[in-house]
This record gives structure tokens, C-alpha cells and sequence, in this order.
């Protein structure tokens, strides 16, 4: 089947739901259910500024509604015993709390990476997807900050300002805290384009004291993961990354098991 237009396969997956989804789970579907075989490296960012441009720029002719931050539904899916300026109500008011395109502090991260994936060569690579299928991307030029973990705590935190973060970490693999690692999470600042080249030119802008309160209750709770936050921290929806095995690594492992398989033949 060929590639169905992104706004037409969000359109079907809404369809075949019948309910309100996360603009992260629309992209999911979209790549489990084979609608689009060419996703980019930022689907999920592409499906949710496809849907609110599409609402913000046709308020009357979309086929789209923002029910809350984040969830989107068909209107023709509307509960029709709600009035529907509630929603337009409910779109405003959540739209005010996201910053523009580019205004992001953190804008990608990566949650519990394992040190043994990566071939900590003179420049690593740090590779990540968004989600299935989309187009891989190596973070080794990224900037911002970092955590090292063993396997009960969070042993090290570190900034990767002057230095790449792929320079800070690998530093880490000969120093002082070599033995006592096996795990890094880490909050980039670059973003990531949708051919999954970090846009190392951004402009920040003004940052307010907001702004950096939003980053830091983040960075906690997406580390620290408390029971009691029910919530992702704030400039965070859809930004994860999950981590690949360097291709050596991995080259190297299956080599391995047909060693092994030989060698009890």
C-alpha cells in the first residue's frame, strides 16, 4: 500500500479508534498499521503540528478537535451532550502553556540508556529513534545535561555545555567513574529535524524564570520517575528518544552466537 498523506492516515487512524489519542499514539498506529512506510526521524512532532496547524488555520473546515494537552479526536466523534465551546475554550486555555517552535529548553531526551549499546570509540555514537520505524539519530553532537546511574541510584549529574555530550560521556568511561556506571539519561537542548539532523543553530531567545522552573521539575520527575506525579514534566510530551545498539555492537554479538553455534557442532 502506498504512503497515504500524513494528514489522511491521521485522519483514518482517528476513524478506525473512535476516540481521543495522544498525538504520540496516532503516530504509533500510524507506523504499526503500515499507513506510512516513510516516517522521518520526528513523526510524532510531525503529527502534532499537522494537527494543530490544521486547527488553528481552518477552525471550521478541519475534521480535527483538541479535547485536552496532547489528545485529539475526529469532531464527529464529539460527545454531541457537550458544548463544543468547551473545547474551543479547553484548546485555547492549553495551548497558552506551550511555547512556540524553538522555544523548547530541553528538546529530546533519553531515559536510562545503556552504556553497553554504545561503542565507546574516540566519537561515539549515541543513537536513537523517536518510535518504530522512524529514521535513526545520532546524538553524540547534543548539548545539555546528563545522569549516570548504576543499577540502584543515580550516582552523577553533569552538564555537557562546553563539551558534546558524546565528549562529556566517554570521559566518563576511563575517569574516575568508570566501574561505577552502567546507565545514562540525559535532556538535549538541540532539537532534532525532521531528515534526524540536530539543528545545532537554535536561538533560544529569552528565557524566563518559567521557563527554566519548567525545565528543572522535568528533569526530576523524568529521572526520578515519583509515584506520586501523575503528569510528565513540563516541554516534555513526545520528545523521547529510544535507544539503538551501536551497529558494530550488534554486528559483533551475532558473530558471536555463530561462534557459539559452530563450536557445539
Amino acid at each position: 500500500m502506498p504512503d497515504l498523506k500524513w494528514k489522511d492516515a491521521i485522519q483514518k487512524v482517528l476513524q478506525e479508534e473512535k476516540k481521543a489519542l495522544h498525538y504520540t499514539e496516532i503516530a504509533e498506529l500510524i507506523a504499526e498499521r503500515g499507513y506510512r512506510k516513510s516516517l522521518g526521524a520526528t513523526p510524532q512532532d510531525t503529527v502534532s503540528a499537522i494537527l494543530s496547524v490544521d486547527i488553528k488555520s481552518n477552525p471550521k473546515q478541519t475534521p480535527f478537535a483538541k479535547v485536552d494537552k496532547g489528545l485529539f479526536t475526529l469532531k464527529d466523534y464529539m460527545d454531541q451532550s457537550v458544548d463544543e465551546s468547551q473545547f474551543k475554550e479547553n484548546d485555547e486555555k492549553n495551548t497558552g502553556d506551550e511555547p512556540p517552535p524553538g522555544y523548547h529548553l530541553i528538546n529530546a531526551f533519553g531515559i536510562h540508556w545503556r552504556r553497553e549499546k554504545v561503542l565507546w570509540k574516540s566519537t561515539p555514537q549515541l543513537l536513537g529513534v523517536q518510535q518504530l520505524g522512524a529514521a535513526e539519530v545520532d546524538f553524540t553532537q547534543q548539548i545539555g545535561i546528563y545522569l549516570l546511574h548504576d543499577s540502584r541510584e543515580t550516582i552523577y549529574v553533569g552538564q555537557a555545555v562546553g563539551q558534546t555530550l558524546g565528549e562529556r560521556l566517554r570521559q566518563h568511561t576511563i575517569g574516575r567513574l568508570n566501574g561505577r556506571w552502567d546507565r545514562f539519561s540525559w535532556f538535549g537542548f538541540y532539537p532534532v529535524k525532521d531528515d534526524g539532523q540536530l539543528n545545532l543553530q537554535l536561538n533560544h531567545g529569552s528565557i524566563t524564570l518559567k521557563m527554566l522552573g519548567d525545565v528543572l521539575e522535568a528533569v526530576l520527575i523524568e529521572s526520578l520517575e515519583p509515584r506520586q506525579n501523575r503528569k510528565q514534566g513540563n516541554l516534555f510530551a513526545g520528545l523521547e528518544f529510544l535507544q539503538r545498539e551501536a551497529p558494530e555492537l550488534s554486528k559483533k554479538r551475532k558473530e558471536q552466537v555463530i561462534k557459539e553455534m559452530l563450536e557445539r557442532l
